[in-house]
C-alpha cells in the first residue's frame, strides 16, 4: 500500500469528517472508499486483434448521425459559438 498526501479545501475535509462520523469510519477510510468507487480505473491491455476489433466497432458509428447542418463541423463557427456562450455566461454572473 502506498501513502498519498493531498491538500483539500477546508470545506471538503469537513465534509469527509462528517461522513466519517456518521458512518463510524476514519476520514482516511472514507476517502479511500470514495477513490475506489469513483477514481480512475486501469484500462485492460488489449491484444492487437482486440484493439482492431474495438476500432471496427467504433468506426461503425462514424457518420451515423446527421445534424441537418452542413456547416456543423466548421471549426471557426464552433469556436465563435463557444466564445459567445462563454461570454454570455460571464455576463450573467455580473
Amino acid at each position: 500500500m502506498k501513502t498519498l498526501t493531498i491538500h483539500v479545501p477546508d470545506e471538503v475535509y469537513e465534509a469527509c469528517e462528517r461522513e466519517a462520523a456518521l458512518t463510524g469510519r476514519s476520514v482516511e477510510q472514507c476517502v479511500v472508499e470514495f477513490l475506489l468507487k469513483y477514481g480512475p480505473r486501469p484500462q485492460p491491455e488489449l491484444s492487437e486483434e482486440e484493439r482492431r476489433a474495438a476500432m471496427e466497432r467504433l468506426e461503425r458509428y462514424i457518420g451515423a448521425v446527421c445534424s441537418g447542418d452542413s456547416q456543423s463541423a466548421d471549426n471557426e463557427r464552433i469556436d465563435a459559438d463557444l466564445a459567445g456562450e462563454y461570454s454570455a455566461l460571464h455576463q450573467e454572473a455580473l
